[in-house]
């Protein structure tokens, strides 16, 4: 009979802004890592809920190194949307109600698998020391005091992967709007894309970064011919459940007084957009780059777009026999 062993790593670690803590990972196969941000709220209730993005952003930079090259590399608030659209895996967040000083936490996962506890598909065995978890906090944090790390693991023992996911982000800022690409790595098979924005619809002005997405290899389009922003932002829930109130919801005591925020109509993710290729977790539909000359994703940006800046993270299936 097979088991797992979930276990604290690091167990409330004061946070402290600009900081960079090292971490060494269990030597089992590794399936996830979970990171919780426990802090205390300083800002005073307003109309509005608190932001769950104030304690996310605590976190400057996730990464997991394996004899110091980069597994998993991305900023808190990347792997949220990573955690959400390739592992669907939402936190709900604790005691985030608007009151001054209230102690709240949000767990980011860190997922080396695409289904967490997949023993075909996480991180194989290491060595002691070749695996490292690197956390770097923000250099301010906003409204919150007292942050606290809790860091647990979930370790496969018995596992003998065949693969494991890589997830590193690209960094762009475009040079002007229209068409931009931003050249994807070749040689694993690549299941998801997940992508940032900077600028995205918001009440009367509509430009966005992510204006349309397409996937080119070796110059012909596959898979993603052309989406527009309004469906392929849309439809990035469609593997998952619908996204919980992250920027709260309003009720109405009377015509046009609010007593609480409750809209779902935008939410963390607002900037975020999700490719998936690899639609069963099979490999069957998986973007094959071996062998490729360029494999571009297109990105449209909207004249007008506030922000030329986008962030994309390419999630690679890569061989756990010698393929990293």
């Amino acid at each position: 009979m097979k088991e797992f062993i979930h276990s604290v790593l690091a167990q409330d670690v004061a946070g402290a802004v600009g900081r960079v803590d090292s971490y060494d990972l269990p030597v089992n196969p590794l399936s996830h890592i979970l990171l919780t941000l426990h802090s205390t709220r300083t800002a005073a209730a307003t109309n509005a809920l608190p932001l769950m993005a104030d304690l996310i952003n605590c976190i400057a930079r996730i990464e997991v190194l394996y004899k110091g090259s980069a597994i998993f590399s991305m900023s808190g608030y990347d792997a949220v949307a990573c955690g959400v659209y390739v592992n669907n895996f939402e936190s709900w967040g604790l005691n985030f109600c608007g009151i001054i000083a209230e102690e709240v936490s949000f767990t980011i996962p860190i997922c080396l698998g695409r289904k967490m506890f997949d023993d075909r598909e996480c991180f194989p065995r290491t060595t002691r020391g070749e695996l490292i978890l690197q956390i770097t906090h923000a250099a301010a944090f906003t409204d919150q005091t007292l942050v606290r790390l809790q860091i647990e693991t979930v370790e496969l023992p018995d596992a003998a992967p065949d693969r494991f996911l890589r997830q590193t982000t690209l960094t762009r800022t475009f040079p002007a709007a229209g068409e931009n690409d931003v050249e994807l790595p070749i040689g694993n098979d690549i299941c998801d894309v997940v992508i940032w924005g900077g600028a995205h619809p918001a009440g009367a002005v509509f430009a966005s970064t992510l204006g349309f997405l397409q996937i080119l290899v070796d110059n012909q389009r596959r898979f993603y011919s052309h989406t527009n922003f309004e469906t392929h932002h849309n439809m990035a829930g469609r593997l998952r459940a619908a996204p919980g109130y992250w920027s709260g919801h309003t009720h109405f005591a009377a015509a046009g007084v609010g007593i609480s925020h409750v809209i779902a109509d935008d939410h963390l993710l607002e900037c975020y957009s999700h490719l998936p290729f690899d639609i069963h977790k099979d490999l069957n539909y998986a973007l094959h780059t071996q062998g490729k000359s360029d494999i571009v994703l297109r990105v449209g940006v909207d004249a007008g777009a506030a922000s030329l800046a986008v962030r994309v993270i390419p999630c690679e299936i890569v061989s756990a026999q010698g393929g990293f």
